[in-house]
């Protein structure tokens, strides 16, 4: 009896040691782990779908001791705890993870992996013509540097530099310009391994030479008009340059500016296509292909009968002896229709006379 009630409680430790010593493995568990300057340790962990059913309970133990110690203050998400937030010190932590009876999860690690320096405080500038000399009050934990970026409004990225001590001096700064800066600790690698975390960067502060300014943008505009001037100049140019293009596109432009050209081609037919341009190969080959037009109606010869010469030589002698004047005598239009006009009525013809006439000339009878 009693060998069986032996094995009965044997079972029951073996038990329970495999049930602490190999958690359950939950792929969708993630546990972060952050000590803030070795004074307070917050674990935090997600809140997925197959955890929100239930809330997590927290047990830890520092150093050596057993994770038996409740989390004085947990930190809730959606409702369920999400988090515990307690004091720890540069210490061994172990913890476990429950929910009811089940481990989820067990871990013991180093705080001091895990840490994250507080950020520096007391930050000085002291201004020298063209650099500044950067101090603060470092941090009581040993193995770390720090950081220290500064940029104007006209550079695009922050100018990184590094110190184990925070005592910087940084040199070659623009009287003109308005500087960014802000400073920051880091845990050295070396020390503390790959898992640490930086400290928050201090407040961004803006100097201009020796006095601090509250931004460096409104600062930039007052005190950099010629800035303004160059992009106010800027904008014009493209705003001109765009009209140009405009009315160089436009057709009516285009038109007074620069007239249409006739193209020879529609005035020489042939001197481009057959020629190519030469005037001299053109002008024998086309100044003998029109035929000399025919002339259809040749003009009659003119004649003038008898019985009107007779006529004129009386009224010549009339005249002579100093008679009234007399209408001459109607002149037969059936004879004087003999003399047909020439073509055209550029000339007329009087007798055997032939008068070639223009718009100036008149002929009296």
């Amino acid at each position: 009896m009693e060998r069986v009630l032996w094995t009965c409680i044997a079972v029951i430790l073996l038990g329970d040691m495999t049930t602490s010593r190999e958690p359950e493995k939950r792929d969708n568990l993630s546990i972060q782990i952050i000590s803030f300057n070795f004074e307070k340790t917050h674990v935090k962990w997600n809140v997925s779908e197959y955890l929100d059913e239930k809330n997590l309970t927290f047990l830890y133990g520092l150093d050596k001791a057993l994770p038996s110690q409740q989390c004085p203050h947990y930190t809730f998400d959606q409702g369920y705890t999400a988090g515990c937030l307690f004091k720890a010190g540069d210490s061994r932590l172990t913890f476990l993870l429950k929910r009811e009876d089940q481990v989820l999860a067990r871990r013991n690690v180093k705080l001091s992996n895990y840490l994250k320096p507080s950020s520096p405080t007391n930050v000085n500038f002291t201004w020298r013509e063209d650099s500044v000399t950067i101090t603060c009050s470092e941090l009581l934990i040993p193995g770390l540097y720090y950081e220290i970026q500064l940029k104007s409004i006209f550079d695009q990225n922050w100018q990184l530099i590094m110190n184990r001590t925070c005592n910087f001096i940084v040199g070659d700064l623009d009287s003109e310009k308005c500087y960014f800066f802000r400073v920051r600790a880091k845990a050295r690698m070396a020390i503390y391994g790959s898992k640490t975390y930086p400290s928050d960067w201090t407040p961004v502060t803006h100097w201009r030479r020796n006095r601090l300014e509250d931004s460096c943008i409104e600062g930039d505009k007052k005190s950099s008009p010629k800035y303004v001037y160059l992009i106010s100049g800027l904008v014009i140019f493209l705003m001109v340059l765009l009209l140009l293009l405009f009315l160089w596109k436009s057709s009516r432009v285009k038109k007074l500016f620069m007239p249409a050209v006739p193209d020879p081609k529609h005035s020489f037919p042939g001197l481009f296509d057959f020629h190519k341009g030469n005037f001299q190969e053109w002008i024998q080959d086309t100044e003998n292909v029109a035929n000399p037009s025919k002339v259809e109606h040749m003009e009659p010869e003119c004649i003038v009968e008898e019985g009107l010469l007779e006529e004129f030589a009386k009224k010549e002698a009339r005249d002579k002896e100093g008679k009234a004047f007399q209408e001459y005598p109607q002149l037969n239009e059936d004879k004087l229709n003999s003399c047909v006009p020439c073509q055209g009525g550029d000339s007329t013809c009087l007798g055997d006379l032939k008068f070639v006439m223009n718009d100036n000339m008149y002929v009296v009878l």
